[in-house]
């Protein structure tokens, strides 16, 4: 019982240690600039809200089936996402030395998941029954405890499938896991194998290109196929290049930030070697690249089998995938070793941006561009200083 904490000690230290790390003209301009972000954005919703009040409680569709789906989609999610960060703490390979068994490893990570999911429940209880309250719902205190139901029965599922998936990783033996005793290539070598070599598989975990099956490889796989298949025979079927064109980008970009992994950047092997942060970060951003194209190339050629006149926007649904996906990087490069929060601050960045230039413009879009630049620079500046 004595290491149940263990986990959430780890990730409370480390979180402790990065605001120490930071300058407080830094701090100062995360604290006082999203906070007064964080405030605009809030009286926005609320206004918005009011105004399409009479709408949202004559919804029936959205409030029987809409929220509900949301808040369990949201709440697995959150709970897979959780359990995998504490689990990677769990087996981090500093703690070998440790008399921890598989069960005891699993239990500290369980402990730290479930510590910080209360949190999150309690901000989706006030957030719902708030919101509720503002466009005047009947018994919103009673949807703010349903929405805090769904959104843990969603969390606690996915944490507990995820917990209970984890293999013992420290026992493992690295050596064992490069040999490859069929003689065969690694899959990955033709596109891993350029300066500095063996890069994408190690941010992805992979023993030199060498790519296991795993029943979720599939079932990623298997979504994505049906995905893209089914836009593009809607697009064919109803002559329009639209869905198509939708499915490609959006696919795209989600297949480039789900394999997306920037944790290298900010390791010393990497950083002390002869090589610039541009060369780095291009490298691990390639292989996610190519698979994103991929994707795309299926949806986007039967959006224009299905619209040849409309030739131009399966192009700028590529042009504008090649941006997200660039932004993206630049991200999770920022985040290097926390892409939850990487896509999280990315998915918000976009939302809110496509919220303002709705009433603005696409001027809005120069200010998106300067944020990409700062996180930029400070992922460069801190890959070269540290």
């Amino acid at each position: 019982m004595r290491h149940d904490r263990l986990v959430l000690t780890l990730i409370w230290r480390e979180f402790s240690a990065g605001l120490r790390s930071m300058r407080r003209r830094d701090l100062a301009w995360i604290g006082l600039g999203g906070g007064a972000l964080l405030a605009y954005a809030i009286a926005d919703i609320v206004l918005a809200l009011q105004s399409a009040s009479a709408t949202l409680r004559q919804e029936p569709a959205m409030w029987l089936l809409g929220l509900p789906g949301a808040l369990l989609i949201l709440g697995a999610f959150t709970g897979s996402a959780l359990a995998r960060l504490c689990l990677s703490r769990a087996f981090a390979p500093f703690l070998k030395a440790l008399p921890v068994s598989l069960r005891e490893r699993r239990r500290m990570a369980a402990v730290a998941t479930f510590a910080m999911g209360v949190p999150l429940v309690e901000a989706v209880t006030a957030a719902v029954g708030l919101g509720c309250a503002v466009i005047a719902k009947p018994l919103a205190p009673v949807w703010g405890l349903g929405a805090a139901i769904l959104f843990g029965a969603g969390f606690c599922a996915a944490a507990v499938l995820r917990l209970q998936c984890a293999r013992d990783l420290v026992r493992i033996n690295n050596s064992d896991l490069a040999r490859d005793p069929s003689g065969r290539r690694p899959w990955l070598g033709a596109f891993d194998r350029s300066a500095p070599a063996w890069l994408s598989s190690w941010a992805w975990g992979l023993p030199a290109g060498h790519v296991p099956f795993s029943w979720r490889l599939v079932g990623a796989a298997t979504f994505f196929g049906v995905v893209a298949a089914l836009s593009a025979a809607i697009s064919l079927v109803h002559h329009d290049a639209v869905p198509a064109a939708m499915a490609g980008l959006a696919g795209g970009l989600l297949v480039f930030m789900l394999s997306a992994r920037f944790h290298p950047l900010g390791s010393p092997v990497l950083r002390t070697a002869p090589i610039g942060f541009v060369k780095a970060w291009l490298r691990l951003a390639r292989l996610p690249l190519q698979l994103s194209l991929c994707f795309f190339l299926m949806p986007a050629g039967a959006a224009l089998a299905a619209e040849p006149s409309a030739w131009a926007m399966p192009l700028a649904s590529g042009f504008w995938l090649l941006a997200l996906n660039g932004a993206y990087a630049v991200f999770a490069a920022y985040f290097m070793t926390a892409p939850f929060v990487a896509a999280l601050s990315f998915l918000s960045a976009i939302a809110y941006t496509s919220y303002e230039s709705l009433e603005y413009g696409r001027t809005v879009l120069i200010g998106f561009a300067a944020l990409v630049l700062f996180l930029w620079h400070r992922a460069q500046r801190r890959y070269r200083h540290g």
